[in-house]
Parts: C-alpha cells; sequence; structure tokens
C-alpha cells in the first residue's frame, strides 16, 4: 500500500471513529463539554489548514482569513437569519461566495508584481476593514444591528444543535486537512512550493504561477468561509465587531507556525496545541493573560524550533509518544486534574517542551555526540621505513 493510500485509509478511519463519539455520549454519560470542546478544535482545523494551503505552501502572507471567514458567518446569517433560506441551502453558499471574493481579489494583486510581499499582507488585512465597513452602512446585510441566528432550524439527521454543529465542523475540518494533502504531494504543490522558494524562477521553469496562485487564494477562501457558515450558529447573535476582527487570523497565523507551515500535518497539531492551551487557560482563571502566555510560547517555539513542532515530532516519533503517554498516564494516576483534557494538556505541553531540546543536546544524551579528540595524524610510510630501518 503506498503513502498517499494509507493516509487516505486514515482519514476514512478518523471520519468513522469521530463520527460516532456523540453517540457514545449518550451511551457512556460523558460530560457534553467534550463534544463542545472537539468541534471547536474542528474550526480551528479547518481555518489553519485553509490558510496553510496559501501562506505555507506558496509564501504569500495572508491576513485575510478573518475577511473570508466573515464572509462566511455574513452569508449565511443573512440568507438564513434575513431571508429565511434553509440553513444546509445557504452553508454552500457561503463557501461560494468567500471563494468568490478571494478570486477577485487575487485577479487585482497577482497581476501586480508590487502587490507581493509585506503589500500583499497589508492588502489582505485591509480587506476585512472594508467589508465590515460595508456590512455596517449596509442595511441589507447588518447596518449596525446585528443578525440573530439562535433557534435556526436544522435537518433531523444531524441532531441536536451540540451534536449537528460537532458533525458539521469535523466534515468540513477533514475535507480541509484531506485538500491539504492532496495538494501538499501533486503537481500543484510542487508549483507552489517552488513559487515560496524563488517565484521568477519557478515561472522562467514553465511553472504557471497566476494559475496556481489563484487556486491557492481562492481554496483558502472557500474552505474558510464555509467554516464560517456553520460558525455563525454558534456565535448566535452575529455582530460586526465580533465577527471582522483581528483574533481569527492572528490565532491562525499562530497555530500554522506553531505546528509547522511546510506541512499539510502542521496547521493540525498548532490548532489542537493551541485550543487546548487555550481552554485549560481560560477554565482556570487566566482569560486576561492567555494570548500573552501563548504568544511568548510562540516566540519560544519560533526561535527554538523553526520548521515547526510537527517535523520534529515526526523525526522522533519514538520519543513523542513515549513521553505524551507517559505523562498523560502519571498525570491520570495521581488524579493531577478534574478534567481529561487538562491531562491532555499537561501531556501536550511537556511533549512540546521535549521537542524544544535542540538536535545536538539529543545527540549528547543518547551518547552519539561525546568529543573524542582529533584522530592520530597519519603518517607517511616512509616516514615509517626510516623509522623500522
Amino acid at each position: 500500500m503506498t503513502q498517499r493510500a494509507r493516509v487516505l485509509v486514515g482519514f476514512a478511519v478518523t471520519l468513522v471513529i469521530l463520527g460516532f463519539l456523540p453517540g457514545l455520549q449518550e451511551t457512556m454519560q460523558f460530560p457534553r463539554f467534550y463534544v463542545i470542546f472537539l468541534f471547536t478544535v474542528f474550526f480551528w482545523v479547518a481555518q489553519a489548514s485553509s490558510w496553510n494551503i496559501l501562506t505555507g505552501f506558496s509564501g504569500y502572507f495572508s491576513f485575510g482569513q478573518g475577511a473570508w471567514y466573515g464572509i462566511g458567518v455574513y452569508t449565511v446569517a443573512v440568507l438564513v437569519g434575513k431571508r429565511g433560506l434553509p440553513f444546509m441551502a445557504a452553508l454552500p453558499l457561503a463557501g461560494l461566495a468567500a471563494g468568490a471574493a478571494g478570486l477577485g481579489l487575487g485577479l487585482v494583486v497577482f497581476r501586480l508584481r508590487r502587490l507581493s510581499g509585506e503589500i500583499f499582507a497589508l492588502t489582505t488585512l485591509a480587506v476585512a476593514f472594508v467589508l465590515a465597513s460595508v456590512a455596517r452602512l449596509t442595511t441589507a446585510i447588518d447596518g449596525g444591528t446585528g443578525i440573530f441566528m439562535t433557534g435556526t432550524p436544522l435537518p433531523e439527521f444531524l441532531g441536536d444543535f451540540t451534536t449537528a454543529m460537532y458533525r458539521l465542523t469535523l466534515v468540513i475540518a477533514l475535507a480541509t486537512v484531506l485538500v491539504a494533502f492532496l495538494i501538499h504531494d501533486s503537481r500543484l504543490g510542487w508549483g507552489l512550493f517552488s513559487i515560496r522558494d524563488d517565484e521568477p524562477v519557478a515561472g522562467g521553469l514553465g511553472v504557471p504561477v497566476f494559475r496556481e496562485k489563484m487556486i491557492a487564494l481562492g481554496t483558502n477562501a472557500f474552505f474558510a468561509g464555509l467554516i464560517g457558515g456553520v460558525w455563525s450558529l454558534q456565535l448566535g447573535f452575529v455582530t460586526i465587531d465580533d465577527v471582522f476582527n483581528i483574533r481569527v487570523p492572528l490565532f491562525v497565523i499562530l497555530m500554522s507556525v506553531l505546528g509547522g507551515m511546510g506541512h499539510w500535518m502542521g496547521p493540525v497539531v498548532g490548532a489542537v496545541i493551541i485550543t487546548t492551551l487555550s481552554d485549560r487557560l481560560n477554565s482556570a482563571g487566566l482569560a486576561d493573560v492567555n494570548q500573552i502566555i501563548i504568544g511568548s510560547l510562540l516566540v519560544v517555539l519560533a526561535l527554538a524550533v523553526r520548521e515547526g513542532v510537527y517535523v520534529r515530532m515526526r523525526d522522533r516519533w519514538v520519543t513523542t509518544a513515549g513521553t505524551f503517554i507517559g505523562v498523560l498516564a502519571l498525570v491520570v494516576v495521581l488524579d493531577v486534574n478534574d478534567s481529561l483534557i487538562s491531562d491532555f494538556a499537561f501531556a501536550m505541553v511537556a511533549t512540546v517542551v521535549v521537542m524544544l531540546v535542540s538536535e545536538r543536546v539529543w545527540d549528547l544524551v543518547r551518547g552519539r555526540g561525546r568529543s573524542k579528540g582529533p584522530p592520530p595524524p597519519e603518517v607517511p610510510s616512509a616516514d615509517l621505513a626510516e623509522t623500522s630501518a
């Protein structure tokens, strides 16, 4: 079985296992909070993975995630909350509207060489502020009054509200990660990586630079808008300040940089770590310093693990598994916490700390890097003959 086939089987198994979790919750009677926590993780996995398709693969740093997410939220909010359209009919339109907006921006910025690097990043940041102003001034969209989404009817096959949110975010998250994986190991992915390394050289070698950047930006915007459409239900009351803010792009950047932007699994790992830590810090009453702690963690990891945590975890998978399982078993046996999520948070932090150890130190610990002194100088054969004589 090829590596791609094994990964695809892994996606299918993950979907089946996680898909049955809400039913197990009713049978085993574990707290409903775990389901809510998991669909929050799925939301951030989809956001981070979609952002990485553009920025991680092509190197075009984007702050536009908040704009695409906001378009998705308001597309569903307006069509469902104001026009009475069924939610499942409005949801695909959220992704399409965000994708169309992304492609429209790409038609302008990707045609102009000067709009690259920092200028591209600032341009994508400005899009969110422009959209916020349009929504505030247009009564057909918001008009500054907000839109109620509480009590939106959902199809019966999705279950109750919490179960529906879980299933929708799970499917979209897995679809986003699957697309990121397929792009990563395809001709399109190789082209994007060459653009990231040196765009003029890539164009000179025959890579369709404009087309591949458009595909990456459109895919990024589509999935960000799609998961944003689902998240409008969780918001309950959609307002401009809650949607078009800097929180989503900053958290997405944080997650992707932490996990590793060069690999499709990096944002997944980063999203799981950051969401878990953020949730536990809030539960511990540290909401006011939550972002300070997580931001400090990013600075340390950016300096110590530039390639991202996932790459080191993959290269040191035995150490990763041993540390995580060992710490998790220890805190469970000692009953240190009152929540399984807190136990996982302890295990993840310990694993990340171990990953901070550099390769040189790691070799010394394993006994492969001890200095044995310089080798003895070689004596020419002629000198040996004279010595023996």
